[in-house]
């Protein structure tokens, strides 16, 4: 008996996905295998302590790749993310036992839509630090895209380590994201602020806080089977590079 296209569609989907879900949890296993973990950070001054810590809130701030559009009120996208950061202060990253400079970090992100509010929460894993992260982004719809004029939207979000014992850190972002849908592709850009907290229990460093600009450019190309995004950042002197695939369901 032949299959109908959105049969084929659909197992399509379904092979899509679990082999995304696969990579990413063998991912997830090198990567925590190989893992720093900061074990030399008692070893830094104040000074390269906060260093580190700028860096290390660029690391795991929540990117949640996406433009200013809501998934619709009856959606919910999975997405499989993947982002590169290099850091700025590669020196004190590595005096402080965080490896390479080079921060890969996987995350796994679930969108629900609720009409002009969507809300959604990530989790992941760094290779800096072996720090399992966790964190949550709210977006909303302030202004609906028109033939000419683009979407605006508001975003907020939040992300915090969960695996790390040396080094603590917090991270909390507010941006404006404006995108103007095409007819496969949305591309959208963005500007923010980014919030951070960072502390090494057990030694004599003080906690550090510290707000620093945001700027991102992407792009999301819808396809038949899922929707592929590419993102650029910059978080003061560091650099991020994400990916994403997301499933709409």
């Amino acid at each position: 008996m032949p299959f109908s296209d959105a049969q084929i569609w659909r197992f399509s989907l379904k092979k899509i996905l679990r082999a995304g879900v696969a990579t990413l949890i063998a991912t997830l296993i090198s990567t925590s295998a190989a893992a720093a973990d900061f074990t030399d950070v008692r070893t830094l001054s104040q000074d390269a302590f906060r260093q580190l810590s700028k860096d290390l809130a660029s690391v795991i701030a929540l990117r949640a790749l996406a433009p200013g559009l809501n998934v619709n009120l009856l959606g919910v996208n999975v997405g499989i993310e993947a982002g590169v950061t290099q850091v700025a202060n590669k020196d004190t990253w590595q005096k402080a036992g965080g490896g390479s400079t080079t921060v890969f970090t996987p995350r796994v992100t679930i969108n629900k839509g609720f009409g002009a509010l969507d809300l959604g929460v990530a989790v992941g894993l760094g290779s800096g630090g072996g720090a399992q992260t966790i964190g949550g982004v709210a977006r909303y719809q302030m202004i609906d895209a028109g033939v000419i004029s683009p979407s605006a939207m508001l975003r907020l979000s939040g992300n915090r380590d969960l695996g790390s014992t040396n080094v603590g850190v917090r991270s909390f972002g507010a941006d404006i994201v404006v995108a103007k849908p095409l007819l496969i592709v949305t591309p959208y850009l963005g500007a923010g602020t980014v919030r951070s907290n960072a502390s090494a229990p057990g030694t004599l460093l003080r906690s550090e806080s510290a707000s620093r600009s945001r700027l991102f450019v992407g792009f999301d190309t819808h396809l038949p089977f899922a929707a592929l995004s590419a993102e650029a950042e910059k978080i003061g002197g560091a650099t991020t590079i994400s990916t994403k695939i997301g499933f709409k369901f």
